[in-house]
């Protein structure tokens, strides 16, 4: 009896022989049937759930589990169970990751076999997926700094603020400017004034934690959006963010270091995200009328009608 914990095989595009004569039509039937789900849809997690959820006719399985280290993809859906085959995908010498299918009892040879015979059905969809995939995180990026760029920063706020409403979770942002950017584009160029961009975009990605995200908003600005962060929790961190831009970032003048403005907001139920933004927005330009390099916070008004920081 073969045995099926661990096993692992490698897929690569290639015909095979149907299990037995007599099974040939209703695995056509049923091939046409996957391929034609899996072309319903571009999303990687959608194309997985489908091809699971048909396999199951073909053989029983718990789970499965799908792993693209390159593009930090890992996907476990259903159980997970003590016998376990799995398939690297690969097609024209290109990886596209490791797939595992689970379940309590081992495998048995013939269905060994109309899983493997059945696995090309997933290749070109998932190949499809991960290219726009691909594009869209691209697409996503601000080529410059390596940040995410400003249409990826309006859909994590969309996502924050219906987390923070359904959940009842503390959610904030910082609006970060660079102080005299022009004048010192105006000064030393503006290759200088790219390195100045990377080094800060840098500096405050490597001090944000994990489930915080930050973005180039446009121009010398930046925006961080600080999940499940309440608003002297919020301030500490802009704090800590300001020292850090002013001691580490190289200036072209060493008698004037780098420094940033900071406006600190924390979500109050605002409507929608261009609401809150535009509060961080005014508490920055309060930084700058004060002077600069400092963090202010935006003010929001009681039911008594007092000022809360």
């Amino acid at each position: 009896m073969p045995t099926s914990i661990g096993q692992s095989h490698k897929w690569q595009e290639r015909k095979h022989l149907q299990s037995t004569p007599g099974d040939a039509d209703q695995l056509k039937d049923f091939r046409l049937q996957v391929l034609t789900q899996l072309q319903t849809t571009l999303d990687v997690e959608q194309i997985l759930r489908i091809f699971h959820a048909e396999l199951q006719q073909l053989v029983p399985l718990a789970g499965c589990d799908y792993h693209l280290p390159g593009q930090s993809i890992s996907l476990n859906l259903g159980d997970t169970g003590r016998h376990r085959c799995s398939y690297q995908l690969s097609l024209n010498d290109e990886d596209y990751g490791e797939i595992a299918f689970t379940r309590n009892r081992r495998f048995q040879e013939r269905e060994l076999t109309l899983l493997e015979s059945v696995m090309g059905l997933l290749i070109y969809p998932l190949r499809n997926a991960l290219s726009y995939r691909r594009a869209i995180d691209t697409a996503m990026i601000d080529p410059l700094t390596g940040l995410s760029n400003r249409g990826a920063m309006a859909m994590t706020l969309n996502r924050e603020i219906d987390r923070s409403r359904r959940h009842h979770q503390d959610m904030s942002i910082l609006m970060i400017d660079i102080d005299h950017f022009k004048a010192l584009n105006d000064r030393y160029g503006h290759l200088t004034g790219d390195d100045v961009l990377r080094q800060v975009a840098r500096l405050m990605d490597g001090a944000i934690r994990g489930c915080d995200a930050c973005f180039r908003f446009g121009g010398e600005e930046f925006l961080i959006v600080l999940s499940n962060s309440n608003l002297p929790l919020a301030r500490l961190v802009a704090e800590r963010l300001r020292q850090t831009v002013y001691n580490e970032t190289r200036s072209p003048d060493p008698n004037n270091p780098i420094t940033v403005s900071i406006g600190v907001a924390h979500y109050e139920n605002e409507v929608d995200w261009p609401e809150l933004v535009n509060r961080a927005d005014q508490a920055l330009y309060e930084a700058k009328q004060a002077g600069r390099n400092r963090v202010v916070a935006s003010h929001v008004r009681s039911v008594d009608g007092e000022w809360l920081l």
